[in-house]
C-alpha cells in the first residue's frame, strides 16, 4: 500500500510597492518577518525612488528582492513590475502601509487550495489606528447610481456580523492573494488608473475570465489608509473622480451607465464642488474639475500630469 505523499505548501510571492515611505515599509517588513507560513519570496518595488535604498531594504529583510523604478508607475504599474517576475503559485499583493499578524497568510492559502475555482481572496481588514473597526469584510458590488462600492463593513465595529467566509464581489487592493494563473487569463492590473479603482477593474476582469472572488474571515490585517498621499489630498480627489467614471465606462453600458453619468454630473460632482468651495479648498475644486475634464478631452492627458 502506497503511503500518501506529504503535503508541500505552495510558494507564495509577496509583492509590495514602496513610494518614498521607507520607514512605513520597514515596519511592514518587520511584521512580515514574524509570519508562520513558509515558503515565501518577497518582492519590493521601490517606485519613483529618489535614491537607491535597496541595500537598506535588503539588510532589513533577508532575501528580499528589490526592484527599482525612478519613474512613478502608480499602484498598478509598480505591482506589475514584480508580478512579471514572481515565481509563486500564489501572488500576494499587499500594501506597504499594512501590518500583518503571524498567522494571516495560512488561512488564505488553505481556502485557495480547497477550492480551485477561487482566483482571488482578501482577508478581513481593520484600520491600524482603530484596530477594532473594520475597513473591509467583503464588498457586495457597485452602486450603479453612484459608482461606489457597496462596502457593508466599512467603519463598523467587528461585532461578529462579518465572520462568514464566502464569495464576494470585490477583493480589497490593500491585500489580495491571487492565483498566479489568473494573471495569465485576466491580465495584469490596468495601468490606465494609476491610483484607485484598479483593483475593482482587475476583479471585474478576473470574474469575466470565470474565476470566483472570496472574502475570508479567518484572516485579518491592519491598514493605514491612504498613507502614500494622505486622506485629504487633491491627488486622491483627482483620481477618485477621474477613475470612478473610467471604471463605470469600462464595465457598464446602456441604461445603467447613462444613469450613472446623469447622477455623477448633475448631483455628485456639483455637491462635492460646493462642499470643497465652502471650505476654501480650491485645490480640491480644481482636482475634481480636472478629473471630469479628462473624459472630455480628445487626446487623453498623462495620468499623473500636474500631480507629479
Amino acid at each position: 500500500m502506497k503511503q500518501e505523499q506529504a503535503y508541500k505548501a505552495p510558494l507564495v510571492s509577496v509583492v509590495a510597492v514602496n513610494y518614498r515611505q521607507a520607514e512605513l515599509t520597514f515596519e511592514f517588513l518587520d511584521s512580515l518577518k514574524k509570519i508562520n507560513y513558509s515558503p515565501v519570496e518577497v518582492w519590493l518595488v521601490d517606485n519613483g525612488c529618489l535614491e537607491d535604498r535597496s541595500e537598506a531594504f535588503r539588510s532589513h529583510y533577508e532575501g528580499i528582492e528589490v526592484l527599482i523604478s525612478t519613474e512613478n508607475l502608480g499602484f498598478a504599474g509598480g505591482n506589475n513590475l514584480a508580478i512579471r517576475k514572481a515565481k509563486g503559485q500564489y501572488v500576494l499583493l499587499i500594501n506597504n502601509d499594512t501590518l500583518v499578524p503571524p498567522d494571516f497568510l495560512g488561512p488564505m492559502v488553505r481556502l485557495m487550495e480547497e477550492n480551485e475555482k477561487i482566483g482571488i481572496v482578501s482577508p478581513k481588514i481593520y484600520y491600524a489606528d482603530a484596530p477594532k473597526i473594520l475597513q473591509y469584510a467583503g464588498i457586495n458590488g457597485i452602486d450603479r447610481f453612484t459608482g461606489r462600492g457597496l462596502n457593508r463593513a466599512k467603519q463598523k465595529p467587528d461585532n461578529g456580523s462579518f465572520d462568514d467566509t464566502g464569495q464576494t464581489y470585490f477583493a480589497h487592493g490593500a491585500c489580495m492573494l491571487v492565483r498566479a494563473e489568473v494573471f495569465q487569463q485576466a491580465g495584469e492590473l490596468s495601468e490606465d488608473y494609476f491610483l484607485y479603482y484598479e483593483e475593482l477593474d482587475f476583479c471585474e476582469a478576473v470574474r469575466a475570465a470565470g474565476w470566483e472572488i472570496f472574502y475570508t474571515a479567518e484572516s485579518h490585517i491592519y491598514h493605514r489608509e491612504s498613507s502614500s498621499i494622505g486622506k485629504s489630498s487633491p491627488l486622491k480627489t483627482y483620481y477618485m473622480f477621474r477613475n470612478r467614471w473610467l471604471f463605470m465606462r469600462n464595465w457598464y453600458s446602456g441604461f445603467s451607465y447613462y444613469l450613472f453619468v446623469l447622477y455623477f454630473l448633475s448631483v455628485g460632482v456639483p455637491w462635492h464642488l460646493l462642499k470643497h468651495w465652502r471650505k476654501g479648498e480650491k485645490e480640491h475644486v480644481q482636482a475634481i474639475l480636472k478629473g471630469v475634464k479628462w473624459h472630455f478631452r480628445a487626446k487623453k492627458i498623462k495620468v499623473d500630469e500636474g500631480f507629479a
